[in-house]
């Protein structure tokens, strides 16, 4: 089901007129989310922890295995160290981005909208090609015999690092 939904979303971001049926489709919880939460405000510290809030729920799904393993190794005392500094590179990780969107000035971001805006079109049709490419992969089976290839040739202090939690 996973590679299907991957197929589907890779093509709605490669077809433009995917991206226009779906757009319709999803009007209606769209204005139903505008009309619930628009009214939302993102000024003062009330605002920016309701900031903070949604987009803890949009990353816990990414970052949950990485915060799930060290957490358990923390909880039973295992390779403390290792723990920490787990725990320290994902923060300086999670941290780097949102300090340069900080430090970058509002009337900087404006100046380069219209960039973003055509880069963001390219690089929505590169993760759509990406989606059907890596659905197709995982839904023939390809994917298993790529992935053994790349753990094959990949060095070894690299298998070790990704496999020692």
């Amino acid at each position: 089901m996973a590679a299907i939904l991957m197929i589907a979303v890779g093509a709605v971001l490669l077809v433009p007129h995917l991206q226009t049926r779906f757009a319709t489709a999803a009007g209606p919880v769209a204005n139903w989310t505008e009309h619930r939460f628009g009214k939302f405000s993102t000024a003062g510290v009330g605002g920016q922890f309701g900031v903070g809030l949604l987009m803890g729920a949009v990353w816990t799904p990414c970052v949950g295995p990485t915060l799930g393993a060290a957490s358990l190794m923390a909880a039973r005392g295992e390779n403390l160290v290792e723990v920490a500094i787990t725990m320290m590179a994902f923060g300086v990780g999670t941290a780097v981005p949102l300090l340069i969107l900080v430090m970058l000035s509002r009337e900087l971001l404006l100046r380069w909208r219209g960039g973003m805006v055509r880069a963001a079109s390219t690089l929505k049709m590169v993760l759509g090609a990406l989606l059907v490419t890596a659905g197709t992969l995982t839904l023939t089976g390809l994917d298993r015999p790529i992935q053994t290839a790349l753990t094959a040739g990949a060095p070894g202090w690299l298998t070790a690092l990704t496999t020692s939690i």
